[in-house]
């Protein structure tokens, strides 16, 4: 994008009239040999360098005005670069006073070019008054000569700007301290009456300061990169996004409930019902048969060496649906007074409940019990870390049981599978060989 704005130039004598535009564009020149600022640097063999400071001093004083009241932060701006230059190279330099009447039209082309906005056509001139609150626009001499110079433009391409917008920018004040309006009330009159006669629709614009072009030329807005309507999306996603993400976590991490339930389908789970069941393979049926508890004079649960026991456990989710977001992974670990402990996957257990997917399920697994005399603790253990490595968590438990045995051995295990998965159940017993212990 590129503004242009067309200022006139007249000596004092109203002759040597002259045309040129003031163009603002977004790209850099080369660098100066004299590494003059890049935005203005083009207009130095002009004889316009120093009217350049001026109104780029007046841009940024306009334009810092503006962040001030942005929304978040001054900081929080989207502003276009510009650079100026002027249309016609066979210029020549300026004398002071025609340089000084160009700075009003070099300032509203960089201004227009900064906010993005299309001026469309634009006559200016006038000197700009950077030290002033407000960047002030300040009186120039021969304002007759270039009105009439811009009725000229008018009558000559009046076809061509039939139905358009012509914007004359013009200091308030004439140089004697009157009102412009009243000092040139007669040229004003006839410039609006050739622009009748062309079709074209006159504004004129008599500016003491920057902030009057902002109506007939603006609106000068900063875009944000942060708006609040931009900010409350963002907030909704960011608290969507977080609310999604502790309701995963919330289920991801959702507790396990498991118990223990009667193996025999349809009994009531009386106090000693509600645990794992000794059974024995019945070879003519080829099918287990569950017997009776039996127990020690401790009242410690007793299996006799060669039978089997049958453990019946449900499994719940602690928050409906945890399953469908992190299924369970279910573990039997044994760790016994005289053997290694044994972590299996409890792809032993058998599912009563058919889906892949449940909240709540019976799994069932038959465990044989080898005929060494011991005392072994069996865990039912859950998780759902998907990444959890059974065989680095068996050795780690290996590793912790070393150099204990007996009931230490037991309590250690304990501990340690509950720091590490979490939900576990477990059922204690001690291995007989003798089978009058446990009569049928």
């Amino acid at each position: 994008m590129t503004a242009r704005v067309f200022v006139p130039l007249v000596d004092s004598r109203g002759e040597a009239a002259h045309l040129f535009e003031a163009i603002a564009g977004d790209i850099a020149p080369e660098e100066h040999p004299a590494r003059l600022v890049p935005q203005i640097a083009e207009l130095f063999d002009f004889g316009l360098y120093g009217v350049g400071q001026g109104a780029r001093e007046a841009v940024t004083s306009f334009v810092e005005a503006r962040r001030r009241r942005l929304w978040l932060s001054p900081r929080n701006a989207r502003l276009r670069p510009w650079h100026l230059r002027i249309s016609d190279l066979h210029l020549g330099r300026l004398s002071e006073g025609n340089a000084r009447s160009a700075g009003l039209g070099l300032t509203i082309a960089a201004l227009c070019q900064t906010f993005g906005r299309d001026p469309g056509l634009v006559f200016a001139t006038g000197e700009i008054l950077p030290g002033r609150a407000g960047a002030g626009v300040g009186p120039v001499s021969g304002v007759r000569g270039k009105l009439a110079l811009i009725g000229d433009y008018l009558s000559q391409h009046g076809p061509a700007l039939e139905g358009q917008r012509v914007v004359v920018a013009l200091p308030a004040e004439a140089e004697d301290g009157r009102p412009l309006a009243e000092a040139e009330q007669g040229m004003l009159a006839r410039l609006a009456k050739e622009a009748e006669q062309s079709g074209v629709r006159l504004e004129i614009i008599f500016a003491d300061t920057l902030d009057a072009l902002e109506a007939p030329l603006g609106p000068f807005s900063i875009p944000e990169r942060v708006t609040p309507a931009r900010a409350a999306a963002a907030a909704t996603v960011a608290g969507a996004a977080m609310l999604a993400f502790g309701v995963w976590s919330a289920l991801a991490h959702a507790p396990i409930r498991l118990a223990f339930e009667p193996p025999a389908a349809g009994e009531a789970a009386g106090a000693d019902e509600a645990a794992p069941q000794r059974a024995r393979y019945d070879a003519k049926s080829d099918k287990l048969e569950l017997l009776g508890p039996c127990f020690d004079a401790q009242r410690e649960p007793l299996v006799v060496g060669g039978e089997t026991l049958v453990l019946k456990v449900r499994a719940e989710d602690g928050l409906p649906f945890a399953s469908r977001v992190r299924p369970m992974r279910l573990f039997i670990a044994s760790v016994s007074r005289n053997a290694d402990p044994v972590i299996l996957d409890a792809a032993h257990f058998r599912s009563l409940q058919s889906g892949a997917q449940r909240n709540t399920g019976d799994l069932v697994a038959a465990i044989p019990i080898e005929p060494v005399e011991d005392e072994v603790r069996l865990f039912v253990l859950a998780t759902r870390d998907p990444r959890l490595a059974i065989s680095g968590v068996e050795a780690a438990l290996r590793t912790t049981l070393q150099g204990l045995s007996g009931a230490s051995a037991l309590a250690a295990t304990t501990t340690f599978l509950a720091d590490r998965l979490g939900a576990e159940i477990a059922y204690q017993f001690r291995v007989t060989n003798d089978p009058k212990a446990c009569a049928a």
